[in-house]
């Protein structure tokens, strides 16, 4: 099934779409090379065409003139985040899973992170403008949602404490995003 079809499902008819989906034998090697490289892909270069055509000096609109110089670095730094972001959720619902009713099982958590970020990866694209965030902040509730239906479906997580572990999780993946960029900027790499 295509990735956009999926996704189409994931949006119309998410718990039976979540159900396939955890039927499904799929790698790690094919989430990676079908969905994650190709959607994680959208935000920079949509990053990349809005500070090259639509930039301009600080508004609150239009956002901020970045020297060029710099653009690829953040289409690049974006790029990782979002590729990072996935597989570390991913680690995170295996941690968390036992606490939660669940068993350990990296594949079908990696299918919830993947699959579930699929709306944000989408609203990435529009991110030519930054008034455009508001895309992604719907997106962003579409998928923690799809977290919520996929924890349920995939990873068996008990429906009681289905909003805890998609919270806590979303949190700790918050608080690891925070700190990576913290690392990585005192190093120098961003």
């Amino acid at each position: 099934m295509s990735t956009l079809r999926r996704f189409a499902s994931l949006v119309l008819r998410p718990s039976a779409e979540w159900q396939a989906i955890a039927a499904e034998p799929i790698t790690v090697d094919a989430l990676l090379l079908r969905v994650i490289l190709p959607f994680a892909l959208l935000a920079p270069i949509a990053t990349v065409i809005g500070m090259n055509v639509f930039d301009a000096r600080w508004d609150p609109l239009q956002g901020y003139l970045v020297p060029p110089e710099q653009i690829f670095a953040a289409a690049a730094t974006t790029f990782f985040a979002v590729i990072g972001s996935i597989f570390g959720l991913a680690a995170i619902f295996v941690l968390l899973a036992p606490m939660f009713g669940s068993s350990r099982d990296y594949r079908a958590a990696l299918k919830v992170a993947a699959y579930g970020a699929l709306p944000v990866m989408l609203a990435g694209g529009a991110m030519l403008l930054p008034a455009m965030v508001v895309v992604g902040m719907v997106a962003l509730c579409h998928t923690l949602y799809l977290y919520w239906v996929g924890a349920r479906c995939v990873l068996h997580v008990r429906a009681d404490h289905l909003s805890e572990f998609v919270g806590i999780s979303t949190l700790l993946l918050g608080a690891f995003s925070v700190l990576a960029g913290a690392a990585a900027s005192s190093v120098g790499l961003i």
